[in-house]
C-alpha cells in the first residue's frame, strides 16, 4: 500500500526526491529552474491590482484551509488553490533561452487541480513498485485519503495527470529542460512522461529531442558512450549510429502520441472508438539514438484531414456535451466544423456558433441516448470515423437548440495541438559528465526543438470522399 506522504517538508517544493536509500545509483535529484520565472497566478494578479477576482463560481471555488499542497504546506485561502491559481485554471512557469532573462522560448504549463506548479517532479523509488520516473508535480487525485495527502508516483493510476506539460513558443527554438544528478555510482534509468505542445503560431512537421549539457551557458550535445542515453525500457541504449524506430516497440515505451479520443481503436486502456478515426491512433513516427530522438512524420491519419501538426492559435472547432454538468472537466467531443471556427463569436451566440462552414458529427449519429440503461438520456453515439463513412451534417436546427443548451459547449479541440510522449534515459557516469563538479553532483540536459520540413510538409486538404482518408495499421497494438 502507498505510504501517507502529507507530512513532507517544504524541502520537496521543487518536487526533489530523496536519494537516501537508493544506493550505488546515479540519482536524478531536480529540475534545474535557474533560467525559469513563475508566472503571475490570479491571486497574484489581484493583490498587486488591488481589483478582486471576480471569476469565482461553484465549479472552482475552494473553501479556505480545505485543501494542502503537499509539496509547500501551503493551505487554499479566499478561494483559491493552495498554489494562488483557481482551479481548473492554466498555470505556467516560463523558461528562458539565458541568463539575461529576456527571452523564452517555451514554458512549464499545468492544469490546475491535482497537478501544481512548478509542472514537473523526479521520482526517485516509487513507493508502490520502486520505478523511476520524471513526470507531472502535484498529488494523486485517486488516492483513498484524498487531495493534498499524496505526492504524485510513477505508477499512479492511469489517467491521474501524470505528464508534465512543456510547450514551445518558437519554430526550430530550442526548449531546454536541466535537471542536477547526485553522481553516487552505477546506472539508473527514468521513465520520461511528457505531454508536449506547440504553440508556436505555425504548423510543424515535428521535433527533436537531444541529451546534452550546459556548459558555460551553451548547449553542449552528448556524445556517444557519455553515460546519459535514451534507452529501452530494459536499459539498453540506442544506438546513434542505427536508430531504432518507434514502429518496433511497444506503446508506451517509445512513441508519440495523440490523444485517443481523436484518433485509435479501442484498447485496455480506451473502452471507446477515436472520433476521427475509429482505427488508427494519431502519431509521429520517432527514430531513436542514444543522443536524440528525432521524428520521422506524422501519421497520416492525421494529415489527411488537417495537414501538419496545428500550432494552439490555429484549432479545428467542436461542439461538447458536458455529461457531468461541469464545464470545466472534460467534456464529450460530438461535433465538428469542417471550416474556420471563432470561439469568441461562438461562446458570443454566433447563429452558426462559429463556424464558418458546416457543422459535422463522425458518430452514428449526434442525439442523445440512455446507452446504459440507467434511465438517463445523456450518452452519445460511437465514433465511426472516415474509414466507414464521410462525416454526418449536423442540421441547423439541432445547431441553435445547442447554443440554447448550457449542456452543450462550443470550443476548440485544444489536444490537435498536443502529443504525448513517452521514453526512457539511462543516468551512468556523472561524475565523468562536462557539468561534474567533482563532488557528486552534476547535470544534464533534454533538449526540445519543435521543426518544419517544406521538402515533405502536406497542406490540409479538403474533405472530398471517404477514400481519401483510408489508411493503414503500420504500428504494434501492445500498449505498455
Amino acid at each position: 500500500m502507498k505510504r501517507n506522504r502529507n507530512l513532507m517538508t517544504a524541502a520537496a517544493a521543487l518536487s526533489l526526491v530523496s536519494a537516501v536509500g537508493v544506493a550505488q545509483a546515479d540519482v536524478v535529484k531536480q529540475w534545474d529552474m535557474s533560467l525559469t520565472a513563475a508566472a503571475q497566478s490570479q491571486q497574484e494578479i489581484s493583490l498587486l491590482s488591488g481589483i478582486p477576482y471576480d471569476g469565482f463560481d461553484i465549479f472552482n471555488y475552494i473553501e479556505p484551509d480545505s485543501l494542502m499542497d503537499p509539496n509547500t504546506g501551503a493551505l487554499a485561502t479566499d478561494g483559491f488553490m493552495p498554489s494562488g491559481w483557481v482551479l481548473f485554471s492554466g498555470g505556467a512557469t516560463n523558461i528562458f533561452t539565458d541568463s539575461s532573462m529576456t527571452a523564452k522560448n517555451g514554458a512549464m504549463t499545468w492544469k490546475e487541480r491535482d497537478t501544481q506548479g512548478p509542472g514537473i517532479s523526479v521520482v526517485t523509488a516509487d513507493d508502490v513498485d520502486g520505478t523511476n520516473c520524471i513526470m507531472s508535480a502535484g498529488w494523486d487525485p485517486y488516492a483513498s485519503t484524498g487531495w493534498g495527502t499524496d505526492i504524485k508516483q510513477c505508477s499512479d493510476d492511469w489517467q491521474s495527470s501524470k505528464r508534465f506539460k512543456l510547450v514551445s513558443y518558437v519554430l526550430d527554438g530550442p526548449v531546454d529542460l536541466t535537471f542536477t544528478v547526485s553522481a553516487t555510482g552505477t546506472t539508473d534509468i527514468y521513465r520520461i512522461l511528457q505531454k508536449y505542445g506547440n504553440q508556436t503560431g505555425n504548423r510543424a512537421t515535428g521535433y527533436s529531442q537531444e541529451l546534452g549539457f550546459i556548459v558555460d551557458g551553451q548547449f553542449q550535445k552528448a556524445s556517444s558512450g557519455t553515460g546519459i542515453a535514451f534507452c529501452g525500457k530494459n536499459g539498453i541504449p540506442y544506438d546513434d549510429t542505427a536508430p531504432t524506430p518507434s514502429s518496433v516497440m511497444n506503446q508506451g515505451e517509445l512513441d508519440a502520441l495523440m490523444a485517443h479520443g481523436l484518433f485509435g481503436a479501442p484498447d485496455k486502456h480506451h473502452t471507446s472508438a477515436g472520433y476521427f478515426n475509429p482505427y488508427v491512433r494519431g502519431t509521429f513516427g520517432l527514430l531513436a539514438g542514444e543522443t536524440s530522438i528525432i521524428t520521422t512524420g506524422l501519421a497520416a491519419v492525421h494529415r489527411d484531414l488537417f495537414g501538419e501538426w496545428l500550432p494552439s492559435n490555429q484549432m479545428k472547432g467542436a461542439f461538447y456535451y458536458d455529461d457531468d454538468g461541469n464545464p470545466y472537466t472534460d467534456n464529450l467531443l460530438t461535433a465538428s466544423c469542417d471550416g474556420a471556427f471563432d470561439e469568441e463569436a461562438a461562446l458570443a451566440g454566433d447563429p452558426n456558433a462559429g463556424c464558418d462552414g458546416q457543422w459535422v458529427t463522425y458518430r452514428e449519429d449526434y442525439q442523445l441516448r440512455d446507452a446504459d440503461g440507467d434511465g438517463i438520456v445523456n450518452e452519445i453515439a460511437p465514433a465511426v470515423g472516415t474509414d466507414i463513412r464521410p462525416p454526418i451534417p449536423v442540421d441547423d436546427a439541432t445547431i441553435a437548440a445547442w447554443i440554447a443548451d448550457p449542456m452543450w459547449i462550443p470550443g476548440y479541440i485544444d489536444d490537435l495541438a498536443n502529443v504525448n510522449i513517452n521514453a526512457f534515459i539511462s543516468v551512468a557516469n556523472a561524475n565523468y559528465w562536462p557539468t561534474a563538479d567533482g563532488n557528486g553532483n552534476a547535470s544534464f540536459t533534454i533538449r526540445m526543438i519543435p521543426t518544419f520540413d517544406t521538402a515533405v510538409a502536406q497542406a490540409e486538404p479538403g474533405l472530398t470522399s471517404p477514400e481519401a482518408f483510408v489508411v493503414s495499421i503500420n504500428a504494434p497494438n501492445t500498449v505498455y
